[in-house]
């Protein structure tokens, strides 16, 4: 596939990186010289300086040869106009990032519907809903849902005293009744992605995905030295777009969570307590202690700093989980400072543009693939994929399948029947499976699924 992607910055970066490591021809456009010649040194893409919303920019960036274009500069306008004159030059499928935060009434979002964009995306959106996922897993770093929600997936970071700290997987699933109700299927140790064997053994601070049984999983998680307990009292900190589609999210869940949200400018906060009907909101300064303390930080189920600056929400997340905070999840802008996060005690670390990246890498795996989850911690992706009839993985036991190394399977749905794997299961033709696979094998783990 050939695609032009229009703006360098991390949303880009991180699409051109997995693209072009799948062998797709990535071309990127950008104004900045350093982030061209950051992308050229790193990557094996095509990378031209210029305007994206340039038609000479796009002819000379082969727009006319391309089969996608996904515009995530930081302007709505100029990703607007980069897609619209993608559609000029015939290209098929067109993509843009709109950061107006008022998504769902935005006379920008009503102009590239009008104008045939196939996918716009909105980072605040995207990123309210992966916090609320977080909430409804206490616990885990990262959340998904598979399988209509039958199946979920979590990542945990290991703890020294985790019973399966030291443990050889092989040894470990003798431990665990029944042996096949969860599985990992991904560990981060340090910069290395491993796709795990029988032999592989866990260590402390690994980073694991772990697929289960949507109604089973918590039962398991006290072997990563984690202890669940429900959520139900939740402090939001940042009254910007993320704090109140995070606050709306949760007046609009079934479950009853006593919501405060902590705003430290006035105005925005009489704003916020127009919009929100259930939620307490409170004026004050985050990373005051004395505030903290005064608004029952020590009680508090899940804390989430989503203000819009980085060093507030460090400082406010670690005074949070210090000062007795059950759970705390902050946003983080810079990917490179996401290991950060954990290093300092703090349970999650939420990367919007990461999160933007992934929702777009999401949609080019449609087809075969259903749905698609893209970790902060591993670079190892999670699809949902349907067995075509004539595919390679049907009617034969898996271990006999001899998939190409990174890849793994994690789950398997024959109609209502949902099962976590062994080697002598068997893919029938349109089950709907879970694979794990490394960003190099993410082509040919397609290839196994599809007729």
């Amino acid at each position: 596939m050939r695609l032009v992607i229009v703006g360098a910055g991390e949303v880009g970066y991180h699409i051109a990186s997995r693209l072009s490591r799948e062998r797709h021809d990535v071309t990127v456009i950008d104004q900045s010289q350093p982030l061209i010649e950051r992308l050229q040194e790193e990557l094996d893409v095509l990378a031209y300086r210029g305007h994206g919303a340039s038609a000479a920019t796009l002819e000379q960036a082969g727009i006319a040869q391309a089969d996608m274009l996904i515009a995530v500069t930081n302007s709505d306008e100029v990703n607007l106009v980069s897609c619209l004159l993608a559609r000029e030059y015939g290209v098929g499928k067109r993509i843009a990032r709109i950061n107006d935060p008022d998504f769902q009434r935005s006379r920008l979002v009503e102009a590239g519907r009008s104008i045939g964009i196939d996918l716009l995306i909105n980072p605040s959106q995207a990123v309210a809903e992966e916090i609320w996922h977080l909430i409804k897993s206490p616990g885990a770093e990262e959340a998904a849902d598979f399988l209509a929600g039958e199946v979920k997936l979590l990542s945990f970071l290991v703890q020294p005293t985790a019973p399966i700290a030291h443990q050889r997987l092989r040894d470990f699933a003798l431990r665990v009744e029944p042996s096949q109700s969860f599985l990992i299927v991904a560990i981060q140790r340090e910069r290395t992605t491993i796709i795990p064997t029988g032999n592989t053994v866990i260590e402390p601070h690994d980073h694991l995905l772990v697929i289960g049984k949507a109604d089973r999983l918590h039962e398991h998680m006290h072997w990563f030295g984690v202890t669940p307990r429900p959520t139900r009292k939740v402090l939001i900190i940042g009254g910007g777009r993320v704090g109140l589609q995070v606050a709306q999210r949760l007046e609009s869940d079934p479950t009853d969570y006593h919501v405060k949200l902590l705003e430290r400018h006035a105005a925005q906060c009489q704003v916020l307590a127009e919009r929100l009907a259930h939620t307490l909101v409170l004026h004050g300064d985050a990373t005051d202690v004395k505030v903290l303390q005064e608004e029952g930080i020590a009680d508090m189920d899940a804390v989430v700093v989503v203000t819009n600056d980085e060093g507030t929400n460090l400082i406010a997340a670690l005074l949070a989980k210090t000062h007795g905070a059950r759970s705390v999840m902050t946003l983080i802008q810079r990917p490179d400072l996401v290991p950060l996060v954990a290093a300092l005690g703090i349970d999650a670390a939420i990367s919007p543009r990461l999160i933007t990246a992934g929702s777009i890498l999401r949609y080019l795996r449609r087809g075969e693939v259903l749905s698609v989850f893209t970790s902060i911690h591993t670079e190892a992706e999670t699809l949902e994929m349907v067995a075509a009839p004539r595919s390679k993985v049907v009617g034969r036991p898996l271990h006999k399948l001899k998939l190409p190394a990174g890849i793994i399977i994690g789950a398997v749905a024959h109609g209502d029947d949902i099962v976590i794997p062994g080697g002598d299961t068997v893919i029938e033709a349109h089950d709907r499976v879970i694979v794990f696979a490394l960003p190099e094998v993410v082509t040919q783990a397609e290839k196994w699924f599809s007729g």
